[in-house]
């Protein structure tokens, strides 16, 4: 519990924590063997992740599925998807997920040293021109 004299997160480390908490339970939950995935022709239990895994190269490779539709047995062919391909080559090559539109990215600490000298250098120039 809280001591009365520790400071209220602000909105941004609260957004933080409440992430890293949703991350380890996320985690948590995918290494749960519940899922029955069929592999060489058998049912096998797998971990949540193993099977959206196995879900994600189904999708990048494409695949076809037998559906009634009208009482007749039809075959449905889905083509490789080409955002579940670039996911994957992606995280095969281990490059970062992209950021969220619209969410600002940090800036790094070169960056906000170099914006620091870029005012301190208009501020003396300011100066300068007011002498």
């Amino acid at each position: 519990m809280a001591k009365k004299s520790d400071k209220p997160l602000s909105a941004t480390a609260a957004k933080q924590r409440a992430g890293l908490i949703l991350s380890s339970l996320l985690r948590s939950i995918a290494e749960e063997v519940t899922e029955t995935v069929i592999i060489d022709g058998e049912d096998k239990m797998v971990s949540k992740a193993e099977a959206l895994a196995r879900l994600t190269w189904k999708h990048a490779l494409g695949f076809s599925e037998m559906k009634v539709i009208d009482n007749q047995l039809t075959e449905i062919v889905h083509s490789p998807d080409r955002i579940y391909v670039s996911m994957l080559y992606d995280r095969l090559e281990g490059r970062v997920a992209a950021v969220e539109p619209g969410k600002k990215e940090k800036r790094t600490v070169a960056d906000r040293v170099g914006e620091q000298n870029k005012k301190r250098i208009n501020a003396m120039a300011k100066d300068s021109v007011k002498k």
